[in-house]
């Protein structure tokens, strides 16, 4: 059979603030007193109601003349200032207590946690947050409820649950929850506004769902394991981002915002088991709780969470609930949380406690972090919250690698590089990368997979083939990135990738050195035409090196569009760029060098052929460059045309050029212009 359910909108209960998401939780326990069976969830931003038999005027009508509002009082007020160290009076009040009711309201303020006693910090201090005392504000919205004539009294009912305009009195002590009937200061000509407008009944059905958020006590497993007290979806406070926020904020609530319709009890067994979780563990401050609504790891039904701070604006003795912007809790499917998982146990190493307490302490790395993750969180498709994650922790990880500390191997927990990242980041920043972000992409991609990615010359630290990372007892000399003149960092990065060329023995030839200068990412020789004409802005390539190392190039496969180049440098690049490049050359059928022409040997360079005439193109001694280059094939029997006396070309740049990897074809392509005509005598005999 069939049931008829009607809707009751309350456009007046938002979750704009902190009091008015609680005013929803308290209508909902409220109303289920006389509909047992009624539900309620959030569409819109406001909070429904949803029955049989059930409309506007007999929810008002309840509440009006039938509701008795639970009873707050703060019972254990002595038993709290008696023995403010311990939980033993705590605990011995609660012990005794008779009335079941009395003690969920305790449960909801205060948790003994062995000899400790933890407080919900949206409830302030056992009812208290400074001089605000929550029983004080209860009592005066009772009061005036009961004391006013009846259609003043049903005008505040209906400001609070329908918006409609309505002449309100004033109450103080209200700000924590209430941010706009918060003291203001210097706002008029009076130096403050002590009270602010507000209605009872809001006041009242707050005081009605905080007692629904009670705490209770977590246990880990093993035999040392210390129990701990939980508080629904209430987190730690953040790191502080900079040291005048330090101690500034007690505290964070997520507040769980659901769609689909829930009763009373199904509200109180998911405010029961109220923690996110991330993997196999519980998401306690405020980033991992962003983590944990974008995987879904939250108890089923809720659909975003609404976050807010409670934070110090006033006064250091009182705090307020400050609305953030809420986060969408996503899918079962792959979800930004993927990529920022590896993250989260990253920061655990960072030499910063998670609650810097003392400015002394305070470093400023995971604060900035943290706002940035949540940042990303509450919208995973802004591209620019991505770049802004990905250069922040390029800097952390500059600020640790030029810290002596992090190279400390007697500390138990030594600070670590960041570790390798999804290249699916780079699409997250940028769905269409310009191209300075292409050939910062090309040569971040140079070594990967190796045991020397470019990652070493950028940050003093090591990686092995599988992508781990640390950092050494001393800064390595290899790391030789800077951030100034963009061509020579680049060219400097090239020098010294050539110096530490590995050495390895082919069978029945020479000794060789390797080229370490291959990459996953090539870029079309149009691009790289562009970097010599000096079109491409090599500053930004260099300001976006540090963070592309990041990312992990082993797999990536690029099909870059196709690019010509007809200018007279790209066409002198094309004689240097087969001594530089790692991947074998064909021409006409055979092996550029002689060396690969061998069956089954990999391709190879001589590095010092390279390094001297790398050095001759920085000084710009073009006529010793091009002598060295045609000295080198004419070893191969390859005779190549003269090229002109005089070459207007930039030396570093030309050197940073050579860094940018290329593909096999291309380099083949650009090298036969170069070649001279051979008679059809000289084929046959070269065949």
């Amino acid at each position: 059979m069939s049931r008829v359910l009607t809707a009751v909108h309350c456009e007046g209960v938002r979750v704009d603030c902190l009091g008015n998401y609680l005013a929803g939780l308290g209508l909902l326990a409220a109303v289920s007193r006389r509909w047992p069976n009624v539900r309620g969830c959030w569409r819109r931003g406001h909070f429904v109601l949803v029955g049989e038999s059930l409309n506007a005027e007999a929810v008002e009508r309840f509440l009006l003349h039938e509701w008795k509002p639970s009873l707050y009082e703060r019972w254990w007020k002595d038993a709290q200032e008696t023995d403010k160290r311990t939980d033993r009076a705590i605990q011995s009040a609660r012990g005794w207590e008779p009335d079941i009711n009395r003690v969920r309201l305790l449960d909801c303020h205060v948790i003994g946690c062995g000899t400790k006693r933890r407080f919900n910090h949206v409830v302030g201090t056992g009812g208290n947050v400074g001089r605000r005392d929550l029983e004080g504000v209860f009592g005066k919205a009772l009061k005036l409820v009961r004391a006013q004539p009846g259609r003043s009294v049903q005008s505040w009912l209906r400001n609070s649950l329908f918006a409609e305009p309505a002449s309100l009195p004033a109450l103080a002590s209200a700000g924590t929850w209430f941010v706009y009937a918060n003291e203001r200061f210097n706002s008029g000509q009076m130096p403050s506004r002590e009270k602010g407008w507000i209605s009872p009944w809001a006041i009242l059905l707050a005081m009605e769902g905080v007692r629904l958020l009670r705490g209770g006590v977590g246990r880990r497993m093993g035999s040392r394991a210390r129990s701990y007290a939980v508080f629904p979806f209430l987190c730690d406070a953040p790191s502080p981002a900079t040291e005048g926020e330090i101690k500034l904020t007690r505290a964070e609530f997520w507040a769980p915002v659901w769609k689909q319709p829930a009763n009373c009890a199904e509200l109180e067994a998911l405010l029961e088991r109220g923690l996110a979780r991330l993997g196999d563990r519980a998401a306690k401050a405020p980033h991992e709780f962003a983590l944990a609504a974008r995987s879904a790891g939250v108890d089923s039904g809720v659909g975003t969470f609404a976050r807010f701070s409670l934070r110090q604006t006033t006064s250091s003795q009182v705090f307020e609930a400050i609305p953030g912007e809420s986060v969408r809790v996503a899918g079962k499917e792959r979800t930004e949380s993927d990529l920022l998982w590896p993250l989260i146990e990253w920061m655990r190493f960072l030499p910063e406690p998670p609650s810097s307490a003392k400015r002394a302490s305070f470093r400023g790395l995971r604060g900035p972090i943290e706002v940035e993750i949540i940042r990303l969180a509450e919208r995973p498709d802004d591209a620019e919250r991505w770049r802004s994650l990905l250069l922040l922790l390029a800097v952390v990880q500059d600020r640790l690698d030029r810290n002596m500390a992090s190279r400390d191997r007697s500390r138990p927990a030594a600070p670590r590089p960041v570790p390798l990242l999804d290249q699916e980041w780079f699409d997250k920043a940028w769905p269409v990368g310009p191209p300075e972000i292409l050939v910062a992409r090309a040569i971040a991609s140079v070594g990967a997979g190796s045991n020397a990615p470019l990652f070493v010359n950028v940050v003093g630290a090591d990686e092995d083939k599988w992508g781990k990372r640390k950092f050494p007892p001393s800064r390595p000399n290899r790391a030789v990135y800077h951030s100034g003149d963009p061509a020579r960092a680049l060219a400097g990065i090239l020098e010294r990738r050539l110096a530490d060329a590995p050495e390895r023995r082919l069978a029945d030839a020479e000794l060789l050195e390797g080229l370490p200068l291959g990459g996953t990412a090539p870029c079309m020789p149009g691009t790289i035409d562009a970097v010599l004409s000096g079109s491409i802005d090599l500053e930004l390539v260099v300001r976006w090196l540090p963070a592309m190392v990041m990312l992990d190039w082993r797999s990536f496969e690029s099909s870059p569009e196709r690019s010509e180049a007809v200018s007279s440098a790209y066409f002198l690049h094309s004689l240097f760029r087969p001594l530089f490049h790692p991947g074998r050359i064909m021409l006409n059928g055979q092996a550029l060098f002689r060396e690969e022409r061998l069956r089954g040997a990999p391709p190879a360079r001589k590095a010092a052929t390279a390094r001297s005439i790398l050095h001759l193109i920085r000084s710009g001694d073009w006529a010793q460059a091009v002598d060295a280059a045609r000295g080198r094939y004419l070893a191969e029997g390859i005779r190549i045309i003269t090229p002109p006396a005089e070459m207007d070309v930039d030396g570093e740049r030309m050197a940073a050029a050579l860094l940018i990897p290329m593909r096999s074809a291309d380099v083949e392509a650009g090298f036969e212009r170069w070649m001279t005509p051979r008679s059809g005598k000289a084929e046959r005999e070269g065949n």
